[in-house]
């Protein structure tokens, strides 16, 4: 009896001593996130210097930064030398991160977490919820209720738009539903990989968004620009009188129908109390002075998403005072090389197409407040570019940064938190080769949260940049995949040169490629990723009617070979 009870303790002793050591090799394995960089230029701020300094993160905050910043002991050190540092950009105005608002009931953000959509995630994946409580507005266009961080799609795996951004600089983006008059809340997001939406998420709220939007004839009301702002004044209209009897009824209801409980007219009262701004996205530049009349009628604090043509109407503009989120975006060149197609461009096309770099330096110097984004931008990887063409056409460097840092912080209330490089702050920052934006400079690593991304250059396929190649025509092409699945598909390009345009025919259907560039005889096109999510980027080399070359999506390598089966047509390049 008494060996086989010393035989339990040994036992137990043994067990005890195994789980220490496993208990003690999990501690190290999730060792504090400490990183120091050295010797590295750090631009804390726009306007703002250090030539050689240090700058330490840890669990995902900067604990210091400056020339002489003591280097912890359990610091991982990475040498800047030849580096510079920059706080991570923000993009003010993107739809990146989010599937489309559904009619059927929401998990709230708290608890999805990473993994196919409606599957179970490594993670876990809990129960929906119910839908918003109380009645729905009648008008299928206004659905104020519709909150962003309820529809973030985790960045995980290939089919994942954030790498894409982090690759241009991007640490942060305010991500806006993108559908109807009263489209929702957006939310501020960082592009961090494989977490719950709920640790991406910085502020949950920061703006109602409204946009213009109306139906062609026959279609369902509003049906003009003049019926949506006559909506949209109903809607607040409505709005405060259900406040104001929601309020009257709790101060005495005796003898008072109680009021119907609305998610739509809940969702505005913080907007009527201007507890939080009204952003307005405008496709025509006068239809921002519409959306500063509608905001002074009811004294709401807005803000206006604007066209890229402010310049048309900069003095009525500057006079509103408003903030404005401009687009990096800039038009395509018009098609003018075909004599029948020039004859239907207009002027003012013309006139914008030539001032669209101009517009951020004009309204710098008139005094207008902006934030600079990537709505409209086909492509992410078009975000440096376009920002090189936009400071060479005036607008000074450090004030490029400042709307992609310390602006949008400001406006969407989370200067405590980003837009510097300063002890407490989030660790957002980016680490470049040389001046940010310049043509030649490259983002090598990018912290986010504390976490590092190293960016990899990828190797596309280099053809000869002298060569004359005619892309248009159609194509049978076929797709090696990683573990031996291929696809083959049709493409079609048509247009003129600087000019493409196409579409992809699979098994899976037709997709409109939304870009097509040639360079000598590279041709890269870009497809959306399945469900909206990521990109399809393809590279190849044009020999006579043969292509090959390889498509990245994400991590992931495919190879690609086709011939030409038809075409090419349409005329002269």
């Amino acid at each position: 009896m008494m060996q086989r009870g010393f035989r339990r303790r040994c036992l137990l002793l043994l067990a005890l001593a195994a789980g220490g050591l496993l208990l003690t090799s999990t501690v190290q394995a999730e060792r504090p996130r400490v990183y120091a960089l050295t010797n590295a230029k750090i631009i804390t701020a726009p306007g703002k210097t250090i030539e050689k300094g240090i700058i330490v993160l840890r669990d995902g905050l900067i604990e210091a930064v400056g020339a002489q910043a003591t280097i912890p002991a359990d610091a991982v050190e990475i040498d800047g030398s030849g580096k510079t540092v920059y706080p991570g950009l923000i993009d003010g105005y993107s739809h990146m991160g989010l599937r489309p608002a559904p009619t059927a009931p929401e998990a709230s953000a708290e608890t999805r977490r990473p993994g196919r959509t409606g599957l179970a995630s490594p993670l876990g994946l809990a129960p929906r919820p119910e839908s918003p409580a109380g009645a729905i507005h009648p008008l299928s266009g206004v659905r104020p209720e519709t909150q962003a961080r309820n529809l973030i799609v985790p960045f995980e795996g290939e089919n994942n738009d954030a790498e894409r951004y982090r690759r241009v600089g991007i640490t942060t983006v305010l991500t806006v539903p993108d559908s109807g008059i009263f489209r929702g809340e957006s939310a501020l997001i960082n592009l961090k990989d494989g977490v719950a939406t709920s640790g991406v998420i910085l502020k949950g709220a920061v703006a109602q968004h409204v946009a213009f939007q109306y139906g062609g004839f026959r279609g369902s009301y509003p049906t003009s620009l003049m019926g949506a702002a006559a909506a949209f004044r109903q809607v607040l209209l409505d709005a405060d009188r259900y406040l104001i009897w929601k309020k009257r009824y709790a101060a005495n209801p005796t003898g008072m129908k109680r009021p119907e409980y609305s998610s739509a007219f809940e969702a505005l009262a913080p907007v009527l109390d201007r507890q939080r701004p009204i952003i307005f996205e405008v496709d025509r530049t006068q239809d921002a002075l519409l959306a500063d009349r509608l905001a002074r009628e009811f004294d709401l604090r807005a803000i206006i998403a604007g066209s890229g043509n402010e310049w048309e109407l900069l003095d009525p503009l500057k006079t509103t005072g408003r903030t404005l989120i401009l687009p990096v975006a800039l038009p395509e060149k018009p098609k003018v090389e075909d004599a029948d197609e020039a004859l239907d461009i207009d002027t003012r096309e013309l006139q914008r197409y030539v001032h669209a770099p101009e517009n951020p330096k004009r309204l710098y110097e008139a005094g207008v407040r902006f934030i600079l984004s990537t709505r409209g931008l086909k492509n992410p990887a078009d975000f440096p570019k376009n920002m090189r063409k936009i400071i060479e056409a005036g607008l000074p460097a450090n004030v490029a940064l400042a709307a992609l840092t310390t602006v949008p912080a400001e406006v969407f209330g989370v200067s405590s938190m980003l837009g510097t490089l300063e002890p407490g702050k989030i660790a957002n920052l980016i680490v470049t080769d040389g001046e940010l934006f310049a043509e030649k400079t490259k983002v090598k690593q990018i912290f986010v949260d504390g976490h590092e991304y190293k960016i990899d250059e990828k190797e596309k396929p280099k053809g000869d940049p002298t060569a004359v190649v005619d892309p248009r025509g159609t194509w049978s092409v076929a797709m090696e995949f990683p573990g031996g699945r291929s696809m083959n598909s049709t493409w079609i390009i048509e247009g003129t040169k600087g000019s493409y345009s196409g579409t992809s025919e699979s098994p899976r259907g037709t997709t409109e490629f939304t870009n097509i560039q040639l360079e000598g005889n590279a041709l890269t096109v870009t497809l959306p990723g399945r469900g909206g999510q990521g990109r399809f980027e393809i590279t190849v080399i044009i020999t006579g009617d043969s292509l090959e070359g390889t498509a990245e999506q994400g991590r992931m390598t495919v190879k690609v070979s086709g011939t030409r089966t038809a075409g090419p047509v349409g005329g002269a390049l």
